[in-house]
């Protein structure tokens, strides 16, 4: 059983605040749980209702064989540490790993004060569809752990190489400066199905109300646009990333 102080530390993990203090985060669901696993996070606990013991007593007997920490709850109980309306019965703690190495590709993503955790976890798993691996956040950005943002990923999170940059503009700078064209998603930019997208690039893509900011503009080689052919006024940025990634792959599978 979890003791009163340890349920109230886990359920603190649901804000931000204590997940950046404490470097943890909280996974709900069995196939995220699956998902992190299978990456390179480290699980400090799993947290179970007794009625999914009941019901998957051989999946948490799996879990126990790889030593990981398991504890049985009651409902109220878990009920302080789900985020969802629901919950399966299971929830595990991961810790988030400090000072990884970015893998910059020669195809990145990048996002520009996307504050929506829905839009930013879907985003991710169109990147993991599509094979984009780098993805650059703006420190606006919406948090990758915050529990919505992983549902929405489906776990996509876990397997790419994401970096929340403390100054965006900058990195970005850094980036065209190592070869890099900037292509930003802009309503006023080329046609995508007429652009040639070239061999080594970072396509960023901004909050969907405000649109881009000057600053990046001003660093953008090109903006790039998808055309409109019917009477929506807008797509949603997490649409409108998976319609590019997938011309960006179709043009790459053709070279």
């Amino acid at each position: 059983m979890l003791t009163k102080n340890e349920l109230k530390y886990y359920s603190s993990l649901l804000k931000k605040k204590f997940r950046e203090e404490e470097k943890k985060f909280l996974v709900e669901g069995k196939k995220l749980i699956d998902e992190a696993l299978s990456s390179e996070c480290k699980c400090e606990i799993v947290i179970v209702t007794n009625e999914f013991v009941g019901s998957e007593a051989g999946y948490v007997n799996s879990l126990r064989k790889k030593d990981i920490r398991i504890v049985q709850v009651k409902n109220p109980e878990f009920e302080k540490i789900a985020d969802t309306v629901n919950p399966q019965g299971i929830a595990a703690v991961f810790k988030i790993e400090e000072g990884e190495d970015f893998s910059a590709d020669n195809i990145m993503l990048a996002l520009e004060d996307v504050s929506d955790p829905g839009n930013v976890g879907t985003i991710l798993r169109n990147c993991d569809w599509f094979g984009i691996n780098s993805i650059l956040l703006s420190e606006t950005c919406a948090d990758v752990f915050n529990p919505k943002t992983i549902r929405a990923s489906m776990g996509s999170l876990f397997h790419l190489s994401i970096k929340r940059s403390a100054n965006f503009i900058e990195d970005i700078n850094l980036f065209a400066g190592d070869g890099y064209d900037i292509l930003t998603a802009h309503l006023s930019g080329q046609n995508i199905y007429k652009f040639t997208f070239p061999e080594k690039f970072v396509i960023v893509f901004a909050n969907e109300a405000k649109g881009p900011s000057g600053e990046l503009l001003n660093v953008s080689n090109k903006l790039i646009n998808i055309p409109k052919f019917g009477k929506a006024e807008s797509l949603n940025v997490a649409n409108s990333s998976a319609v590019i990634l997938s011309e960006i792959k179709r043009q790459t599978i053709l070279k």
